[in-house]
């Protein structure tokens, strides 16, 4: 991963979802990630974040989606124009409201003061919910984040109520791309995590693991398998790893 202030971020999550994760500040070796000296043995840590494409939807689905894309795109621009700090802002639309394109600028601008007038959030683990009254009907929610690093910022829509299933082939196929690089990783410690991290502001699509995937077993060369969410740690998982494929 590149971005190495949201991938320190996504460390912290990960010792509050795992305190047995050694302490002290880790080794950045690339690959893995973060190598942890922990007495006589040395823990390294692969991060990869997961990415689901949306499905083709259909015609009205689009136009709607597209719609709300707009508008929280302008609402963003005219945040930063105002002088806003960066943030990561998920907007959330009433399902009861058909948005038509005389909504654009009006509501793009009800959005960016709903956000605008809102306290900054502290500390990025703590969303703020803008309450009923500050922010426009024709939504249902607005949740903020703080910046990972104070420069990195994020805006997205929903995606009209659907959730992308994560199926077992999905994780498998994580597993497979990142083993090409474990030999290398392996060489540097000798005990190796892969953490699959499910950042909702960073995926393509809102997505959620399926209970058929979460209770799959799966093989790799890796020792530890989680899938983490670093927006609510107490909800990340271990996922099951038995022995990789001769």
């Amino acid at each position: 991963m590149p971005d190495k202030p949201r991938e320190r971020w996504y460390l912290e999550a990960l010792r509050q979802a795992r305190p047995e994760l050694p302490p002290g500040p880790p080794e950045e070796m690339e690959p893995p990630d973060f190598v942890f000296a922990d007495g006589g043995r040395r823990v390294g840590v692969e991060l990869t974040v997961f990415h689901l494409p949306p499905s083709a939807g259909q015609r009205p689905h689009q136009e709607q989606q597209s719609l709300k894309d707009h508008i929280v795109a302008l609402a963003e621009r005219m945040h930063a124009e105002a002088g806003g700090p960066p943030l990561y802002v998920g907007v959330y639309f009433n399902s009861q409201h058909v948005l038509t394109k005389r909504d654009f600028e009006p509501l793009s601008r009800a959005i960016e003061l709903s956000v605008l007038e809102t306290p900054f959030p502290q500390p990025m683990s703590h969303p703020v919910e803008i309450a009923w009254g500050r922010r426009p009907p024709q939504t249902y929610g607005i949740q903020i984040h703080a910046s990972v690093d104070g420069r990195d910022k994020l805006w997205h829509a929903d995606a009209g109520g659907w959730v992308a299933p994560i199926e077992a082939k999905h994780i498998a196929d994580i597993l497979n791309t990142k083993a090409r690089t474990a030999p290398s990783a392996r060489s540097k410690c000798d005990v190796l995590w892969l953490v699959i991290v499910h950042d909702m502001f960073s995926r393509a699509a809102p997505s959620e693991l399926t209970a058929a995937a979460a209770e799959s077993e799966y093989s790799g060369p890796f020792d530890r398998l989680i899938w983490l969410d670093p927006h609510h740690p107490a909800r990340s998982l271990d996922l099951k790893l038995g022995a990789e494929a001769a």
